[in-house]
């Protein structure tokens, strides 16, 4: 009787192991290296991953979803965000950077405790998976909160803990050590939740004003030994750029270069001051820079030379930054955007064309995460991590001339209907799987308030 329960149980987990899921859209955009668009096409989904695209369609599936009236296109990759920051949305706009940083946010900050860090980054998660986001690259403090609310959402993440021994007023080795620790508890996370394809590690420094010369070359050092990428800010605003410069001598990306900090394991968020000696500097590192439009335009810290970058081969990726600057987790918004606002300032339509903005979107910010071979894209062997949309949610969605055109420039996140992250719907027919998104939302009011009780703020 046990033998034959065994025998049962067996069949079962195959059984679970081997269904494939089949989705038969009206479009799928692929993102890889041919930039195919396919039309009636089917994808097979097994064990999380991407085992089938054909015109054909393959038996055994044991689920099977037709989707007319829709395209799928690759998950969405948040390349740079402060996802718990949703916490301090319009606690203060309409100052620049350092004010809005200095006197505002970082005073706030200090209150925050690790249950707050996660209900904020759990909402916020929610926030990017309706506008169709599955893996997102996060700076942060409490990150193991944040990690533990990307293994309850089922989201894909890049965690790093946000250094700065200059503004907390610690060694460069205790705030190295502070890093270190985040990284053996994310691994532990990982180990214990079986995330290990989910949750990934990046060193954290927050910039070159928020750090001394030791904690980055430590962090340098480290990655070099290791292989561990580095997420940092650099040369975002022009107060940056020329209080780095009367300190050092050198702009930001000089210095950095000047101590061997730059490498192409280097994730360098907004990159807005750059000196035309700069771009090769750059490109010959290897350096990805994160486009963070939307943030630069509202905190008015300039709008960053991506065609020249492209021009120059530098690997450019999209990114929303937090919510407390944007204000917003809306990566079609971002695309948008990114889209226009460089061909109103080079006065040149042809300018960052709409397919580019996807592909920063999608496969160069996997690439710039390092995780092209998982995925960015929509290929067999790759993670079924995908976005189904609906181009019957609003009249923006007929007609359909250019895929690209009308993702990147017609349609928003309202068209998102259902996104895929290993093979799972976390968002289906527009309602959430793994997040109470209101009972989230009630928690998050309630920390607002308690927040400003604190600071004596009504």
């Amino acid at each position: 009787m046990c033998f034959l329960f065994v025998i049962l149980i067996v069949i079962v987990i195959e059984v679970m192991v081997f269904l494939m899921i089949l989705l038969h859209p009206e479009i799928i955009i692929t993102m890889d290296h041919d930039a195919r668009v396919l039309k009636n096409y089917w994808i097979g989904i097994e064990n999380g991953e991407i085992t089938y695209i054909g015109r054909e369609k393959p038996a055994g599936g044991e689920e099977v979803i037709e989707l007319p009236n829709r395209i799928i296109i690759p998950g969405l990759i948040d390349s740079h965000t402060h996802v718990a920051m949703t916490l301090l949305r319009g606690l203060k706009d309409d100052a620049d950077l350092m004010d809005w940083l200095q006197n505002y946010i970082l005073p706030m900050e200090m209150r925050l405790k690790p249950d707050d860090v996660y209900y904020g980054a759990l909402y916020g998660i929610g926030e990017l998976i309706s506008s169709g986001v599955t893996t997102f690259m996060d700076m942060y403090y409490h990150e193991i909160e944040i990690a533990k609310a990307v293994v309850d959402s089922g989201v894909r993440a890049v965690l790093s803990w946000g250094s700065a021994d200059v503004f907390f007023q610690r060694s460069p080795e205790e705030e190295f050590k502070i890093a270190k620790r985040f990284e053996q508890d994310l691994n532990a996370l990982k180990r214990n939740k079986g995330a290990e394809d989910r949750l990934f590690y990046a060193y954290g420094p927050h910039s070159p004003y928020g750090c001394t010369r030791e904690l980055l070359e430590l962090f340098k050092d480290k990655s070099n030994e290791t292989g561990t990428r580095i997420h940092i800010h650099l040369a975002e605003t022009e107060s940056e750029f020329k209080d780095i410069r009367e300190k050092t001598g050198k702009t930001p990306i000089e210095y950095l270069d000047s101590i061997g900090f730059l490498s192409d394991k280097v994730m360098a968020a907004h990159v807005v001051w750059v000196a035309e000696k700069e771009f090769s500097i750059l490109r010959e590192r290897g350096v990805h820079v994160l486009h963070n439009p939307i943030s630069n335009l509202k905190l008015a810290s300039g709008i960053a030379p991506i065609p020249k970058m492209l021009e120059n081969g530098i690997n450019v990726a999209l990114a929303t930054d937090g919510p407390a600057s944007n204000n917003r987790l809306d990566m079609f918004r971002e695309m948008h955007v990114a889209a226009i606002i460089h061909k109103g300032f080079t006065r040149d339509p042809k300018t960052v064309p709409a397919k580019t903005v996807l592909e920063m979107a999608t496969i160069r910010a996997a690439k710039a995460l390092g995780l092209d071979k998982y995925i960015g894209s929509i290929e067999v062997g790759k993670k079924a991590d995908l976005v189904v949309l609906n181009l019957r949610n609003g009249t923006q969605g007929t007609p359909l001339h250019d895929p690209y055109s009308m993702i990147v420039y017609s349609l928003d996140k309202s068209f998102v209907e259902s996104v895929m992250i290993n093979g799972e719907w976390v968002y289906f027919n527009g309602e959430y799987t793994k997040i109470d998104i209101e009972e989230t939302r009630e928690r998050v009011q309630n920390i607002r308030e308690r927040l400003m009780r604190e600071a004596g703020i009504t």
